[in-house]
């Protein structure tokens, strides 16, 4: 919710405002923002207003205290064109803002975010680029580390295949005990919290098959592609393909957790990803999320996307060429499954991920029940035969 007074920086009459006209005139503003980021390289917010000021889409004059309140309102916008980030809404009866914030209400990312609030007048004059690099990784570049622990970097470059029978939604879950927890915040996308045991996923694929789709489809690049870094200097940050090959990866990754497995779908099912708390928008859902994750194939919505782009289920991934931008997180994730050990009779049936251990360890199991049962039959039949 937008508090009433930010609407002060547009020339309108509040007295016949109502919540129809406010969404409206939120609308329009939005796409006159989407215009001037994708026209325009290396625009930043202040640029921003001043092209809605030319198109007198802003009141003339705007005094300081205006100025800031617009500033907060394209950093809402950008959050809800990007999907990288949930900004901090202001309360109805909160002061004049100074900080650009954001908030995460799924789970905060110890690496993708760095910071949570910036100084408003400092980053209102820097690129996009540059004003969200302030917040953290938001979109990491290629076969790009995060760690500076040794056993961490070791595994990054040891660690480069997956397996899809035995890294799965269905294995994470009921052998290393770790939940899904869906987020709003692309970026955040199967970062794992080793405090709560949680991994995030986004929520919303149909955003990075429309992004995409407009992409390929020579309409143009998106306010996403336009965040991109332009500066070889910026090694940490995503360029403008790199982006592509995030959103497709991201589209790749569902396959991957739940599609390409028997097991997997049903645990989709069980969860509901769009249950939001009291207050929230019940209704906001994403037709395709259930599609890719539950249904055996997927090649009419992967198919068209897969132009220079690696969009092909395999049995086995390897990370440096198909998954090169969410490769830190697959091996964060294959590490946490591979330290996990089965603690319940369950879980050791269902560890399947060494197929000749297990065949080996449940037939010992079975030859050596069946060799107990032989036993206790013949000293039982001994028993019988003195009692004769």
């Amino acid at each position: 919710m937008i508090p009433p007074q930010m609407f002060n920086i547009f020339y309108i009459t509040h007295d016949q405002c109502t919540t129809e006209s406010h969404w409206e005139l939120f609308i329009g503003i939005s796409i006159r923002v989407a215009e001037s980021v994708i026209q325009n390289s290396s625009i930043t917010i202040d640029k921003v207003i001043g092209n809605l000021l030319d198109e007198g889409a802003l009141a003339p004059e705007i005094s300081a205290e205006n100025l800031n309140y617009a500033r907060y309102f394209i950093f809402i916008i950008l959050s809800y064109q990007t999907m990288l980030y949930s900004p901090a809404l202001l309360a109805p009866a909160s002061s004049v803002p100074s900080q650009l914030s954001i908030i995460e209400h799924t789970g905060c990312c110890m690496f993708t975010h760095a910071v949570h609030t910036l100084n408003i007048e400092e980053c209102a004059s820097e690129t996009l680029s540059e004003l969200l690099m302030g917040f953290g990784v938001l979109l990491p570049s290629k076969n790009l580390c995060l760690e500076d622990d040794e056993h961490m970097n070791n595994a990054f470059h040891e660690e480069v295949e997956v397996n899809v029978k035995q890294f799965n939604a269905h294995a994470l879950h009921h052998l290393a005990g770790i939940k899904v927890k869906w987020t709003d915040s692309l970026s955040c996308h199967l970062e794992f919290d080793s405090t709560t045991k949680e991994v995030l996923l986004f929520r919303f694929p149909s955003f990075c098959q429309f992004s995409l789709a407009e992409y390929k489809g020579g309409k143009g690049r998106g306010v996403l592609h336009a965040c991109g870094t332009t500066s070889r200097l910026r090694c940490q940050w995503a360029t403008e393909a790199e982006i592509n090959q995030f959103l497709a990866e991201v589209l790749l990754s569902y396959r991957l957790l739940f599609g390409q497995t028997k097991s997997s779908p049903g645990l989709f099912r069980s969860i509901d990803p769009f249950l939001r708390s009291k207050g929230q928008n019940r209704n906001l859902k994403d037709p395709l999320l259930s599609r890719i994750c539950a249904e055996r194939s997927c090649d009419d919505l992967l198919g068209g996307l897969r132009q220079n782009l690696e969009l092909v289920e395999k049995d086995t991934y390897y990370l440096p060429r198909d998954f090169p931008i969410l490769r830190y997180r697959f091996v964060v994730l294959q590490r946490q499954l591979s330290t996990s050990a089965p603690r319940t009779w369950v879980q050791l049936w269902r560890d399947k991920r060494n197929s000749a251990q297990w065949m080996t360890f449940w037939a010992v199991i079975a030859f050596g029940a069946f060799g107990s049962l032989m036993a206790f039959l013949q000293v039982l039949m001994q028993a019988v035969q003195m009692l004769q």
